[in-house]
């Protein structure tokens, strides 16, 4: 009985976690309250400069890696803690997750990073269903869209709400695609 409660209650956490996660973003309405962060804009010559090889294989070694290339929010050099939520992995087969908030183009953006248990069944699901069709659905909420990084350990779900699919042109359009690109090629 204690087992299914404690499952209850972290169902019920991650979902709400998940709901906040890519959809209507409170962040995407109110960005006059968010803090101070670092522009992620940078052109392309400095994009290029940051090499994931210099980086280590791990979580922290891709969240500072995002942090190089200016993909997330950065104070000081450093990754804005002001900007980062840890996340419940539970749900996902997770070992590690944090959500970034930052703005591109003047738009928010929320960058979702996790590490996942490539051992964990519930992880395997995850993983099939991504590579089937790039999203994921948990308990009864909207299907996620999602990108496995070429190494197979970890996952990111990018939310720009101000992205038109049909408009491959726009600045926050290729940003995301560069975004994506990155990621995939993390340490493979």
């Amino acid at each position: 009985m204690k087992k299914i409660i404690a499952l209850i209650l972290c169902a019920g956490t991650l979902a709400i976690s998940m709901a906040g996660c890519g959809y209507t973003d409170a962040l995407a309405d109110n960005s006059s309250s968010q803090t101070e962060t670092t522009q992620a804009e940078s052109n392309d010559a400095t994009a290029d400069e940051a090499s994931s090889k210099k980086f280590d294989n791990t979580f922290d070694g891709l969240c500072n890696y995002f942090a190089d290339k200016e993909y997330i929010a950065t104070k000081d050099g450093k990754i804005d803690e002001k900007s980062v939520t840890e996340m419940d992995t539970s749900l996902i087969g997770g070992k590690n997750g944090k959500k970034f908030t930052t703005k591109y183009g003047g738009k928010a953006v929320t960058i979702e990073l996790y590490e996942m248990d490539t051992n964990s069944d519930t992880a395997k699901d995850i993983i099939a269903s991504i590579e089937k069709d790039g999203t994921f659905t948990i308990l009864d909420l909207p299907a996620v869209t999602a990108y496995l990084s070429d190494n197979g350990k970890y996952l990111m779900i990018y939310t720009d709400e101000s992205i038109k699919e049909d408009d491959a042109e726009d600045d926050n359009y290729k940003h995301r695609e560069e975004v994506i690109e990155n990621f995939k090629s993390f340490n493979k």
